[in-house]
This record gives structure tokens, C-alpha cells and sequence, in this order.
């Protein structure tokens, strides 16, 4: 069975490759939609090797341990399948290594299927995030060249693809190429949450604060059915707004739009509010008891060890609130993890376990040896991946922290 882009699918029902470019479509959104399309496929033809390892993917990109099972219990389903068309065997092959935490043999395989099928739009997401939490601009600019040379203006998913181009290229410090990519994107589908968020830290990057926030808020609407990366984009707002010396504003969006989301107990939603919350507090501005709640997100969390990111993120909250218990439990997980044979394992060996030590000194009265501890590492911290708008957090500790007696 082929789909529209002339793929080819293992299947038992004629009807799912059209719902898979559904799905897809909903995926490249960041639509609430894409795991319900999913499991409709998967009734359909519940031993689909593309629907079973694309659910695995997107638990996979939730960045979170307890998702492990159902992962390793979804490439099982694929692992001794002789049905499997060339395309879909690498397809399991990425999906091998990235439920091993071995990210980068698999970001190098799904770079391998786009350069074999530059229409498989799903290996060139998947890489383009997982180059995010790599090395990031260059390689996620390199990843997307032969890809999107394939694809025409008129072509179903070219305007994502402009998106994804948009965000690269800001990363990799283009920033006027970059927003035209970005504007490109959104004239083709405004509501392009991806794209709106590239061209958004084109403005943030170039300090443009005036334009960003009535940017944000003209293409706003349009993000009804997007599912919690609708909070980061608040978050970038916020910025926006601590940018233009508004930090009333920046904890008004803070408390009306970060604090809810936070009962989903996902990722990004900790990061963005964790960080948000210590750049605030640096600039002066009193957040009360508004760590508590984030505290009690980290307690079970600051043992994971999927992304050396997030689990810095979760480390904040007890290490500000001096709860020495938490914090001793996730310095030494980065002390085990760093001992891991995995792709984070020697990001938390290179980086990670200095910058857990430094955020408890920073945040514990010892600002000057966190400061210094980050100092001498701060032209690796690019490692741990994230944006670096997201980064940019640690250069301000490491400034407000120096010298510091507090």
C-alpha cells in the first residue's frame, strides 16, 4: 500500500496510508489529535508496523522513563517482523537505538531514510529533534538540505517543512533567512505553531521585544486544538515581556497560563515554569510561594534520565527551596548517570553532573562557586541541547551568581 507520497506501507487495510498522513498532519501541528488518529489506524490494523512505531515515537518524544514499557513493548511488536518493507526496516532499526537512549546512532539512521526517501516527513521531524537535543543548528540544517530540495510550494506538509527550516536556521545564529522561512510558513498554514515559535525566537535572539509580543498574540487564535507546546509559546511571551522591562506581565502570564498545566506533569511545562521563575527572581521580582508547586513535580522526577535537559530543569525547584533531600537524590543520580553507556549518559559525564552541582550551589548561598563551577564548563553546556534562548539561562546565572556572597 503507497501513500500520496508514493510510500510504501506493510498494512492490511487500504485505507490506512491516507489515515497515517493524517496523523502525520496532526503530528507536524502539534495537535491534541494525533495520538486518537493513531489508535483508530491501529483498530484498524492493529500489527501496522509504521502506526506501531510511529506511537512509539511520539511516547518516546515525551521525554519521560515511564513510558519505557509500552516503548520496548511496541518495538518488540516490530523486532522479528520478516514483512517489513527496506524503508520501515530502518524505520525499526531508529527505533532500536533511540529506545537503547543511543540518540545519536539513531538520528543518524533516521538521516539515513530521508536521504534514501526525502518524503518520509516523519524520520525528518523525528531527526530534527533529536539534532535539537544534540549538537543542534548546523546539524539541523544539515539534516533538512536534501529533504526539503525534494519538496515543491504546492506539496502537503512543504509549509511545516519551511518551518522546521525557519527554526534551524535560527539556531544556527541566520536569523534573517530564518524569518523568512518562518513568514513563509505562516502565510502557507498560520497556524503553524512550530513556525511561529522559529520566527518567534528570531525576535527574542535579535532583541526585537516590541514586535514579539503583538507578534504572539496576532497568530494566537489559531492554536485551539495544540496541545502543551501552546504553553511554551506563552512562555516565550513572558520573555517577551521581561525583555521590554515588564516583569508584572511576564508573572501575570505566568500565573494565568503556566501554573495549570503543570497538573499534566509534562516536561516542558516544568522547564517553562522553572526557568521562567529564577530569571524573574534574579531580576529582583518576588515569586512567593510559587516554587512550591513545581517542588512536588520534581520529587519523583529528578531521577530521570531521559534528557540531561529536563532533569537539570527539575532539579531547580529543591535546590531553591533548600529541600537537600531531593537534591542529594538527583545529584547522585547525574553521578550514576554519568557512568551510563548512553548518548545523555555521557552528556550528564561532560556536563551534566557540574551543572547539577551548580544550580544547588547557586541556589544555597554558595553563588559564587556555582557561578565559577558553571563558568569553566559554559563552552560545552550547548550539549545538553535545547534552544538557545532555553540556554540562555544558564549565562544568566552564571553572571548574576559571580562574585556572589548571597
Amino acid at each position: 500500500m503507497k501513500d500520496e507520497f508514493d510510500l510504501s506501507y506493510t498494512t492490511v487495510h487500504g485505507g490506512t496510508p491516507a489515515l497515517f498522513c493524517d496523523a502525520l498532519e496532526s503530528y507536524l501541528a502539534s495537535s491534541t489529535e494525533v495520538m486518537p488518529k493513531l489508535e483508530v489506524i491501529l483498530e484498524l490494523d492493529p500489527t501496522m508496523p509504521m502506526a506501531i512505531m510511529f506511537r512509539a515515537y511520539l511516547l518516546k518524544l515525551a521525554a519521560d522513563p515511564r513510558f519505557r514499557a509500552p516503548i520496548v513493548k511496541s518495538f518488540e511488536a516490530v523486532a522479528d517482523r520478516k514483512d517489513l518493507n527496506p524503508r520501515e526496516q530502518l524505520h525499526r532499526k531508529a527505533l532500536d537505538y533511540w529506545q537503547q537512549d543511543r540518540l545519536e546512532d539513531a538520528v543518524r539512521v533516521f538521516d539515513a531514510i530521508t536521504g534514501e526517501y526525502p518524503r518520509d516527513i516523519l524520520a525528518a521531524r523525528v531527526a530534527h529533534y533529536l539534532h535539537f537535543y544534540g549538537s543542534g543548528g548546523s546539524q539541523m540544517v544539515s539534516s533538512l538540505q536534501n529533504v526539503i530540495q525534494q519538496w515543491q510550494p504546492g506539496d502537503r506538509f512543504y509549509g511545516f517543512l519551511k518551518g522546521m527550516e525557519s527554526f534551524s536556521l535560527e539556531e544556527l545564529g541566520e536569523y534573517p533567512a530564518a524569518e523568512a522561512a518562518g513568514r513563509e510558513a505562516l502565510e502557507i498554514n498560520p497556524a503553524d505553531i512550530w513556525a511561529t515559535h522559529a520566527v518567534t525566537h528570531v525576535l527574542q535572539m535579535q532583541s526585537r521585544f516590541e514586535e514579539g509580543v503583538p507578534f504572539i498574540e496576532s497568530l494566537s487564535d489559531n492554536w485551539a486544538g495544540a496541545n502543551n507546546f501552546v504553553n511554551h509559546m506563552h512562555w516565550h511571551k513572558a520573555l517577551q515581556h521581561i525583555g521590554l522591562g515588564q516583569l508584572d506581565e511576564a508573572l501575570a502570564i505566568y500565573d494565568a497560563l503556566l501554573v495549570e498545566p503543570l497538573e499534566d506533569d509534562f516536561y516542558l511545562d516544568v522547564c517553562n515554569a522553572a526557568s521562567l521563575l529564577w530569571r524573574l527572581e534574579m531580576l529582583g521580582m518576588p515569586v512567593g510561594s510559587r516554587w512550591e508547586q513545581l517542588l512536588e513535580l520534581s520529587k519523583a522526577r529528578v531521577t530521570d534520565d531521559e534528557l540531561v535537559f529536563t532533569t537539570l530543569h527539575y532539579l531547580m525547584a529543591p535546590a531553591v527551596l533548600g529541600d537537600t533531600d531531593t537534591v542529594s537524590k538527583g545529584i547522585l543520580h547525574f553521578q550514576n548517570w554519568s557512568h551510563d553507556d548512553t548518548t545523555q549518559g555521557e552528556v550528564a559525564k561532560r556536563v551534566g553532573l557540574e551543572m547539577a552541582q551548580a544550580i544547588f550551589e547557586m541556589a544555597s548561598g554558595r553563588g559564587s562557586d556555582g557561578s565559577n563551577r558553571l563558568s569553566a564548563i559554559k563552552d560545552d553546556i550547548y550539549r545538553i541541547g535545547g534552544s538557545h534562548a532555553q540556554r540562555d539561562l544558564f549565562s544568566q546565572l552564571i553572571s548574576h551568581y559571580h562574585n556572589s556572597h548571597n
